[in-house]
């Protein structure tokens, strides 16, 4: 099968030397990555500049901020016929727009440099969600869409409502959920919600993939 791996996390610049980021290092992508490769799937791995890099991949590609990550998904899935799409990077909710140094607004981006300052405030804007449009842009309208949701509760209502807003918004036929508490060195498990209420226990990354090609030949 044909599949994409997004991975990382996105980077929002304030100037050319600062940015907002998130802990992603996109070890999970990787793993996935080498993991289908070696049941012998074709895998695109679309990751960040400065996350973990897959063993092996079929096509290499990467990105660094929001813009490129939307520039580059979009152009691939619309190019490339894919069965599935795990989308596991990590997406900036908000972009810097501009910085308050004490009650003057510049603008923020990487082309300058912000001068020093007693006081700075950022103005943030929103950014789109990713995973809503992967589908209207894919050239494979039967795309299977595996979104993942990085929740940090003890709350099972918590953790259950983060899902569910998700797969309720009609974009995912999966959600892969991990709690950030329970993710050490050596074990990463995951819940694998489906849009149908069932919900799978994964024992790890390999695992999930494991449960998604089954349901693939299935539906086959």
């Amino acid at each position: 099968m044909n599949i994409l791996i997004t991975a990382g996390g996105t980077k929002e610049y304030i100037d050319g030397v600062r940015y907002i980021g998130n802990c992603s290092s996109g070890r999970t992508g990787a793993q996935m990555t080498a993991h289908l490769m070696s049941k012998g799937h074709y895998v695109t791995w679309l990751g960040a500049k400065d996350a973990i890099k897959p063993t092996s991949a079929s096509q290499m590609i990467s990105y660094e901020t929001f813009d490129d990550l939307a520039e580059t998904l979009e152009k691939t899935v619309a190019n490339q016929h894919f069965d599935v799409v795990f989308h596991a990077a990590a997406v900036s909710d908000f972009k810097v727009t501009a910085v308050v140094l004490n009650n003057t607004v510049v603008p923020a981006g990487r082309d300058c440099k912000l001068p020093t300052s007693d006081h700075a405030n950022l103005r943030l804007e929103r950014n789109p969600k990713l995973i809503d449009r992967i589908k209207s842009w894919s050239k494979n309208r039967q795309l299977l869409l595996v979104g993942f949701k990085l929740t940090n509760t003890s709350s099972d209502k918590a953790v259950k409502k983060a899902v569910d807003r998700l797969i309720e918004r009609g974009h995912v036929d999966c959600v892969a959920q991990n709690n950030l508490p329970d993710i050490t060195e050596n074990q990463h498990h995951l819940n694998l919600h489906h849009a149908d209420g069932r919900m799978e226990l994964c024992t790890s990354p390999e695992d999930l993939c494991d449960r998604i090609m089954n349901q693939m030949e299935q539906a086959a």
